[in-house]
């Protein structure tokens, strides 16, 4: 399955775990990308130039003359820019990789240092990356909401380094691109027996119909690779949180 590149000219600083809104012409349509990981380019003249960060791509508005703007999600800088190994055709737009492409900008821009499996990670743009890589492998490849294959799937934190979480992989569960996006914004979450639960008014049919046919999540075999039940505990505070302000208002 083909990745995304987003190219721009960044007049500001990237927050890292952030979101911003890109204006671009000539948006293709990317309706059916949401959730995807999209690498960020940044392509004003200077030292900065180069991809910058890993995102997920979120909503895309297309106005007058196709001219439209994307909504990227969870930011994740990358250590230092990394020089473009093609040069981009134009300053501003939005294009196709090949996996392979993706895969190795990602691996050049956070270097060949492994990842500490036990004590996590010095940058969240590492764990965004090589966790999705490492749960993928515990998971056989299975996304913890469906228990179907996927080979886009990625790392979606359970609770934000920001907010109290920890730089580990029991922090994050592996999950196809859209459930993924859902997670993070609290339209569904786990029990306390690893029951899936999920607030069907913020949840699309076409992705609610996927939910594992045993109502749970789908786990690694080895016990050791289990969500963290402490995070798990506050995401569903979260969401319990959430549905309680939707309902009064």
């Amino acid at each position: 399955m083909s990745k995304l590149l987003l190219f721009t000219v960044l007049d500001r600083e990237l927050l890292d775990g952030g979101a911003e809104l890109f204006e671009l012409p000539d948006l293709p349509n990317l309706t059916d990308r949401s959730g995807d990981q999209v690498i960020i380019a940044d392509t004003q003249p200077s030292l900065k130039q180069g991809y910058i960060a890993l995102g997920i791509l979120g909503d895309v508005k297309i106005g007058g003359l196709g001219v439209g703007s994307i909504y990227v999600s969870d930011i994740r800088l990358f250590p230092s820019p990394l020089p473009f190994d093609e040069q981009p055709a134009n300053s501003r737009g939005i294009e196709d990789l090949t996996e392979e492409r993706f895969n190795r900008i990602i691996a050049d821009a956070l270097g060949e240092e492994g990842l500490d499996e036990k004590t996590g990670a010095s940058s969240f743009s590492v764990s965004a990356y090589q966790f999705a890589e490492q749960l993928g492998r515990q998971q056989n490849m299975r996304c913890s909401f469906a228990d179907e294959k996927t080979y886009n799937g990625v790392a979606s934190v359970i609770r934000p380094l920001h907010l109290g979480g920890k730089l580990h992989v029991s922090n994050f569960l592996f999950l196809d691109p859209e459930p993924g996006a859902l997670f993070e914004r609290f339209a569904w979450t786990v029990g306390p027996q690893f029951e899936i639960i999920v607030d069907t008014h913020t949840t699309s049919p076409d992705v609610t119909d996927t939910v594992n046919r045993t109502g749970m999540l789908a786990l690694s075999d080895s016990i050791d690779a289990w969500p963290d039940r402490e995070a798990l505990a506050w995401h569903r505070e979260q969401f319990f949180a959430r549905l309680s302000r939707a309902q009064r208002s």
